[in-house]
């Protein structure tokens, strides 16, 4: 007989849980109601959400979710006569933000089927309705969440209004719905919100976000070479240069450098050459190309035939900082690889460093201070200045140098 009681009084403790817990359901809905915040209204159900039984009801979601959306709707009131208080952007967003996830958590818990395989739903036309009715109000939310430089919540809202977009369920029922050049647009706006909070992964998966949707301007393709670059994504760095070299390359080489940065990471050399060599046949007078098949020459210690490149590119294009860097560098080089070679007897010595040596740290330092001058943030350029001047003894140009690295 007590084992019958005591299971009887499991039985009985059990069934005052769900009760219990949907007072506390029915609680919520009344403040809500009632137009108590929504923190408020989130404080009195979150018991809900932690009971097995209630946390599988659509309501449950729903109340504290249209609290948020009450919330936001008394803000946007408000701020339409200038009465928003401060803060009053933000919290907007958070309340917009905080009601598509729980009206997006009702909404497949309203479409369950009961014991009879019937559905029957309560809330969902209320949530799609007023989930496509704020459409818009999303990307304003993105837009004011990154002027409060919360780069993560505008990335949030991006997320949200771009889901609402390309949802079946909720796409469908905005009206004037953007084209996908504007989606586009915004999924780019996006990346560069997840790029500004340091969500590198989340960057990328925006960036090519936006381009499926025909977003297709330049910057797209930098900084997403970029962000890759840092994700040592080597192979999405090759495709997005490759795309970019087709679009963009009459206008910027960095796309070829990448190119062949790609063959030369895998030690393909002869690819690589065989792109640049098809590259200067079709642009004979492009500097640039000379000075990646220079590069080319030295990643293979050929230090004759790299300067040839960089001498000829010079030649070309004799205002830029890289190419007279690495004229210069490729000249210092020469002259460590001279004094390497250097006789032993002293007299003989000291006339081949005059002779061969000097000439050539002095040429060396023509080209590299031309870089220097022409980009004072080329601190490489200054490094081969500082051991140029060194070999040449100019112990007050050294400390020159120096001084201009440390301004």
């Amino acid at each position: 007989m007590k084992k019958h009681l005591a299971l009887a009084a499991a039985v009985l403790l059990g069934s005052i849980a769900l009760p219990a817990q949907m007072q506390t359901v029915k609680d919520a809905e009344r403040a809500m109601k009632n137009g108590a915040a929504p923190e408020e209204v989130m404080n009195i159900i979150a018991p809900a959400f932690q009971d097995p039984e209630t946390a599988q009801l659509a309501q449950t979601y729903f109340i504290p979710g249209k609290a948020f959306f009450q919330s936001y709707d008394q803000l946007l009131g408000l701020k339409q006569f200038n009465k928003l208080p401060e803060g009053g952007t933000v919290a907007m967003a958070q309340y917009l933000l905080a009601g598509y996830g729980l009206f997006n958590e009702a909404l497949p818990l309203d479409s369950v089927p009961d014991a009879k395989g019937k559905i029957k739903t309560k809330y969902s036309k209320e949530i799609i309705n007023t989930i496509a009715g704020h459409f818009t109000d999303y990307n304003q939310a993105a837009i004011d969440l990154w002027e409060a430089r919360d780069f993560n919540g505008a990335y949030e809202a991006w997320e949200v209004f771009l889901n609402i977009a390309e949802s079946p369920v909720y796409g469908p029922k905005v009206p004037n719905m953007p084209a996908d050049s504007t989606l586009g647009e915004i999924a780019y706006n996006q990346a560069l919100a997840a790029w500004q909070a340091d969500s590198l992964q989340k960057a990328v998966n925006s960036f090519m976000r936006a381009k499926a949707k025909g977003y297709n301007k330049k910057q797209l393709y930098d900084y997403c070479i970029a962000v890759a670059s840092n994700l040592q994504n080597d192979d999405l760095v090759f495709a997005m240069a490759t795309e970019a070299q087709q679009l963009y390359g009459q206008e910027d080489n960095n796309y070829f450098g990448h190119i062949i940065n790609h063959y030369l990471q895998k030690n393909d050399f002869d690819r690589a050459f065989a792109i640049i060599d098809e590259a200067i046949a079709n642009d004979p007078s492009n500097a640039q190309y000379y000075l990646v098949k220079g590069i080319l020459f030295d990643n293979q210690g050929k230090l004759a035939e790299s300067e040839e490149m960089f001498a000829k590119a010079v030649e070309l294009n004799p205002n830029d900082s890289q190419i007279n860097y690495n004229y210069g560098r490729c000249l210092c080089n020469k002259a460590y690889a001279a004094s390497d070679a250097a006789p032993t007897n002293p007299a003989e010595s000291e006339k081949y460093y005059y002779d061969i040596i000097v000439p050539l740290f002095k040429q060396a330092v023509e080209f590299l201070e031309r870089a220097w001058e022409i980009d004072n943030d080329n601190i490489d350029a200054l490094n081969y200045l500082s051991n140029a001047y060194y070999n040449l003894h100019d112990d007050k140009m050294v400390e020159d140098v120096e001084a201009r690295k440390n301004r």
